[in-house]
């Protein structure tokens, strides 16, 4: 079985430290289903590494309770909706060429992994605003002032923090299926649009991994 590209979905999510969430005095649940990336982890954690995310078990009964010391943040990643999407992974290499071996390489361990996305500005129908990806996108590199026309004023500064990329490779598994999951926590470096008369309002950034482990996250879907 193969599948086209239209079966990758891409979500995205800012970083908010403000959502941080730790076990402090009282004891803490995980939410069934539900996205978090491990910031730290305390003596005794549940959590099994940090780093990266983990997704919480489906079922109520079975969440996983905090220690101290354990820092996780809830992911509310928004779907992109995309025209094309790129990624890239590579490994470097040294060379260990010598007279007896020429042309010899060795790999390096650094993996560099970067890519783009595409995708359109999106339009609330009833109130004209930016959908949450398109505000999110253009706050990275400018701040945005909210005007309510009755005198208020609401000033975003600019926001380029992390960013989590999640795309599901096979969107259309069934549940009980395996879900395929790329997670890279990434930094967004560009943002370009075109405004010709005959194009569509277009958003193309790239990214490459920041801080933190890339994975290929596996697991059953939930109902």
């Amino acid at each position: 079985m193969k599948r086209t590209g239209a079966k990758a979905w891409v979500y995205l999510d800012s970083f908010d430290e403000s959502k941080m969430i730790t076990c402090q005095d009282v004891s803490k649940l995980t939410e069934p289903n539900r996205w978090y990336f491990i910031f730290a982890t305390g003596t005794g954690s549940t959590f099994p590494y940090k780093g990266s995310v983990i997704k919480s078990p489906a079922s109520a009964q079975n969440q996983i309770s905090l220690v101290a010391g354990d820092m996780i943040y809830p992911l509310e990643a928004e779907r992109l909706c995309k025209t094309s999407a790129s990624l890239s992974m590579e490994e470097g290499t040294v060379d260990v060429s010598d007279d007896c071996d020429p042309g010899a390489k060795i790999l390096d361990g650094i993996v560099v992994i970067s890519g783009s996305l595409a995708g359109f500005f999106r339009y609330n129908d009833n109130t004209q605003d930016f959908d949450p990806v398109t505000d999110g996108v253009l706050n990275r590199f400018l701040a945005i002032v909210e005007d309510d026309g009755q005198g208020v004023y609401e000033v975003k500064e600019r926001r380029n923090g992390p960013a989590f990329l999640l795309i599901n490779l096979n969107s259309d598994a069934k549940v009980g299926q395996i879900e395929q999951w790329l997670f890279v926590p990434a930094v967004i470096s560009s943002a370009n649009t075109n405004l010709g008369n005959t194009d569509v309002q277009n958003k193309d950034i790239s990214f490459s991994k920041g801080e933190g482990e890339a994975v290929l996250y596996k697991v059953p879907k939930a109902a």
